[in-house]
């Protein structure tokens, strides 16, 4: 007889190292679950994470409020309804479509950076020395900041990471973290208020939605907030992404030789192995599921993770398979797509609350691996590695290679 998922499980080895049976198993046993130690239900199929990504009536986001405005004041996160339309609808044109076209030089820049001290050497941690250090790269050379202050950026996004969900004494240090960006911001938006030019900074002041703008404050909590959420997601998502090809030389050797693959695997390892696989949101009513009663003002957890591997929607769930034909392989929609036998992963959520960085992370992605890929054609890893998951996220925290430059 089959034991029976416990609250234990989270914090085990079995969970931390492969986290599918666990999940596997809720779907087929407790796909709603009660987590007694942090009082929240757990929901790990796919159609119920779906249902509860569009539906922003009943499951608000109101659980970031506690976790993020200690740090940086009121966030787009926490915003549900009209005011959350309001300040998406000013910011969001920024990141898409062919707003996006022209940054292709700051990212193609940045990779380049990074790559001339990558390929100095021969053996590396491409985790250490390129993923952890592109993603806030690419932001700081959007937003218009100059190279010489990109450690500083850099420290600073690490400590309101750091303080995130943490001890009274962390979260202060973030919000000081915060305060000191807001300062070195204010001269910058001034600037670009008066003499606007082509960076992220620029645009986002000068955005209107409805004659509306954007205050210094809210242009502050939202710089901050895209610091924090946009890099460290999108360097372990290009992590995870890089260790999949690793890990599998006919896969890489396949995306080398045809780079128009690259999309198709990216999609795949966001789907298997995207960097968050939790999470939260809070009920506005009492909520029936499964003949039990959630009530208000509860915490509900949306395992994405889990979804992605829901073995009734992708076959073979638990393996990367770039080839597979029940994954939508273009662009990923807000609305999500589950038709005909094709489904979309939830890697960058649904609705609403669909990442709005969704297409620079994938720009990012795609173009350092074409690039890396043809700078490093037999690069390999050196010692075997795989992610580790924690409650909210999965990644891999170290990538050894021998370079095999060109």
């Amino acid at each position: 007889m089959t034991r029976k998922i416990t609250v234990d499980d989270f914090s085990s080895e079995e969970y931390k190292h492969n986290p599918f049976p666990i999940w596997r198993q809720m779907r087929d046993e407790q796909p709603l679950f009660y987590d007694s130690n942090e009082h929240r239900w757990i929901l790990t199929r796919y159609t119920d994470v779906m249902a509860v990504l569009r539906d922003h009536e009943r499951y608000s986001t109101r659980t970031y409020i506690e976790r993020f405005r200690p740090i940086f004041g009121r966030t787009l996160a926490e915003l549900d309804g009209a005011r959350h339309i309001r300040e998406r609808t000013i910011v969001a044109p920024a990141f898409v479509g062919k707003s996006l076209d022209g940054y292709e030089q700051f990212i193609r820049r940045s990779i380049e950076r990074i790559g001339e001290k990558i390929f100095l050497q021969n053996n590396v941690d491409l985790v250490k020395s390129m993923t952890n250090i592109l993603p806030s790269t690419v932001i700081t050379a959007l937003l218009g900041i100059p190279e010489k202050d990109d450690d500083f950026v850099f420290d600073i996004g690490n400590t309101i990471l750091a303080a995130i969900g943490s001890t009274p004494e962390m979260i202060e240090r973030g919000a000081s973290a915060h305060r000191k960006f807001a300062e070195y911001l204010a001269p910058i938006i001034s600037s670009r208020r008066d003499a606007p030019t082509t960076d992220l900074i620029s645009r986002i002041v000068h955005a209107q939605a409805d004659g509306q703008s954007l205050t210094d404050d809210e242009i502050c909590s939202f710089i901050s907030f895209l610091l924090v959420a946009g890099g460290p997601t999108t360097d372990t998502g290009i992590a995870n992404f890089w260790w999949n090809l690793l890990s599998d030389p006919d896969q890489l050797e396949a995306c080398r030789n045809d780079p128009t693959r690259i999309s198709r695997a990216f999609s795949e390892s966001l789907r298997r192995d995207g960097p968050i696989i939790n999470e939260d949101r809070m009920t506005n009513c009492e909520i029936e599921l499964y003949g039990i009663t959630i009530p208000k003002d509860s915490i509900v957890v949306i395992c994405l993770g889990s979804a992605n591997t829901d073995d009734s929607v992708f076959a073979e769930p638990e393996s990367f398979n770039p080839d597979r034909t029940d994954l939508f392989m273009g662009v990923e929609r807000k609305g999500g797509i589950h038709e005909n036998g094709v489904s979309g992963h939830m890697a960058f959520g649904m609705g609403s609350h669909f990442c709005m960085g969704y297409q620079l992370a994938r720009r990012e992605a795609e173009m350092a691996t074409s690039q890396f890929l043809l700078q490093a054609p037999g690069v390999r890893l050196t010692s075997e590695v795989h992610p580790e998951a924690r409650f909210f996220d999965r990644f891999v925290g170290k990538l050894p290679v021998e370079i095999g430059k060109k």
